[in-house]
Parts: C-alpha cells; sequence; structure tokens
C-alpha cells in the first residue's frame, strides 16, 4: 500500500513540473515615419527587440530557415503567422506615442518552456547562431 502512495506521489510531482504555462507574445505596429505602412515587432519578452534611438534590431528580426527575412506587410499578416505558429490571438489596443500611433496584439500560447513556446520562429541573431 506505501508503495501504491509512493508511485502516485512521484507521478504527481513529474506531471505537476511538466505543466504547460502561457507565454505571450506582443505584436507592435508602428507607424513608419515620412512614409505610409507600419513597422511590426514582436516582442517575445525575452530580450529587447525596439529601440527609440535605432529602431529594429537587425538581429531581431524574423527569417525563414533560409535566413531571409521575412515581409510582414500588415498586422493581419503577423497575426496570421503566428497563428500559424500556434499562437492564440488574446486581445488588441492603440496606444500613441508622440505623434506615432502604436497598435498592439498581444497573443498567448500554451507550452512548457519558452523554448518550446517560440519553436518554429526564429530571429536573425538565432539563424545566424544556428549556422556557426
Amino acid at each position: 500500500m506505501r508503495s501504491i502512495f509512493v508511485s502516485l506521489f512521484i507521478i504527481l510531482a513529474v506531471s505537476v513540473s511538466a505543466q504547460a504555462k502561457r507565454y505571450y507574445c506582443e505584436v507592435k505596429g508602428i507607424e513608419k515615419e515620412l512614409t505610409s505602412g507600419l513597422k511590426i515587432v514582436f516582442d517575445f519578452g525575452n530580450s529587447l527587440v525596439y529601440s527609440a534611438w535605432g529602431g529594429l534590431k537587425s538581429k531581431q528580426k524574423l527569417v525563414d530557415e533560409k535566413g531571409e527575412e521575412i515581409p510582414f506587410n500588415s498586422m493581419v499578416d503577423a497575426g496570421n503567422y503566428l497563428s500559424d505558429k500556434g499562437w492564440t490571438f488574446v486581445q488588441a489596443y492603440t496606444s500613441v506615442y508622440g505623434s506615432q500611433a502604436i497598435v498592439h496584439w498581444m497573443f498567448v500560447k500554451e507550452a512548457t518552456s519558452p523554448e518550446e513556446a517560440v519553436k518554429g520562429i526564429m530571429t536573425k541573431d538565432n539563424y545566424n547562431k544556428q549556422k556557426k
């Protein structure tokens, strides 16, 4: 009987440690200065991807399996990309910074680790590290 309780405790401990949790991604659409359109920025929360002085860091741009930058022409394009990767849309809102309007879309994904959450999504920096 005691071995059954020990076994159940071990199974429970393992299942609790392997449970998925929620990971979030914010997609920001920032108006381009002097041109029409948006600059699309993905923020997975693990590192700064946008700087007010330098814009989107080139090493944080999303790339395909060949290392080529993925062109995002609209927020819907970016949303479809995340949806294809298993992310779920949560909410949207708009903010204004100076004279720039910023559109924010929040996505969530259930995963057991941050690495699992972003599986299939690669930045230029990650691609370059992988190729070394």
